[in-house]
């Protein structure tokens, strides 16, 4: 049970399941009445996928030389502590138990053919993710699968129709998703192109891996700024400034990359504990907010 649990990675699992609880905070504070029980089987639903993806992706990297004894942070294949075809059987579990859950919050949402093509694209996309990494898309499937299809798709499950105020609170949590993915491919540059394979890093170089880094990390607390002065989240959630102080640790750590390749060693992790406490505080300030609302 603990390489089960390792091989799926949890600790990624955050920038999954705050694709959909922000975007229900954020409707339920708009005013659209927000079924709660419902976003959150959306949430059970997405970490599913993404459990699915990642003993997927960790599956072809291993089997395609991307990862290799000397990868940095795969160690359950490389130390043979689990089979290929271990991963490859519980990938399959995950994708089955995904669907699974997929089918029924279709059927709670009677059949809703908007939430079937969106949840199609997203599986899709989901399944085919280790070819979309390998050929320098992996951002474009992340953009989709973890901020875009995620929001429109909780508006339909949540409030029971697709609206595009949901796209109000994407840039308060993709640009930082993006980011653990970017700080990941930026630190395997070597074992990815031994592997000839190609990903956005590599294609970049060091200089603007760092610029697009330092943007992803410091655009959702500046969107933020900007959703309260319209009015779409509450001034209390401009408590997210007090994570600027990770976010400039994370930027000081990028770039000393240029002299030390060592130094984003972590800083994919680091990126994932930066988007656990800018989303939580952005989420527990206007559920608060909302809270304080209905009873007073």
């Amino acid at each position: 049970m603990k390489k089960i649990f390792l091989a799926m990675r949890p600790w990624s699992f955050v920038v999954s399941f705050v694709s959909v609880l922000i975007t229900a905070v954020g409707l339920a504070y708009m005013g659209y009445p927000v079924n709660w029980w419902m976003a959150l089987w959306a949430g059970i639903g997405i970490v599913l996928f993404h459990a699915a993806g990642n003993t997927l992706s960790d599956y072809f990297d291993y089997k395609h030389g991307v990862d290799a004894e000397d990868t940095y942070g795969q160690v359950l294949l490389n130390t043979k502590q689990m089979t290929l075809a271990e991963m490859l059987h519980l990938a399959y579990v995950l994708i089955v138990l995904a669907f699974i859950n997929a089918v029924g919050l279709w059927w709670a949402t009677d059949w809703n053919i908007q939430l079937l093509l969106i949840g199609g694209v997203g599986a899709v996309i989901a399944l085919v993710y280790a070819w979309l990494k390998f050929h320098a898309l992996g951002d474009l499937a992340i953009f989709a699968n973890f901020g875009l299809l995620p929001a429109l798709g909780t508006s339909i499950v949540a409030t029971g129709v697709l609206t595009w105020d949901s796209l109000w609170f994407l840039l308060l949590f993709i640009p930082i998703t993006n980011a653990v993915l970017h700080a990941n491919n930026t630190r395997d540059v070597f074992t990815d192109s031994r592997a000839n394979i190609k990903t956005m890093p590599m294609l970049l170089g060091k200089k603007i891996c760092q610029i697009i880094y330092y943007v992803e990390v410091f655009l959702p607390s500046i969107w933020t700024i900007v959703c309260v002065c319209v009015g779409v989240l509450p001034p209390y959630a401009l408590l997210v400034l007090i994570s600027l102080k990770m976010v400039i640790n994370n930027c000081r750590d990028m770039k000393r990359y240029s002299e030390d390749n060592h130094a984003i060693d972590h800083l994919d992790e680091k990126t994932a504990q930066l988007q656990t406490i800018s989303s939580g505080l952005i989420i527990l300030t206007t559920a608060i907010t909302i809270l304080v609302e209905k009873l007073f």
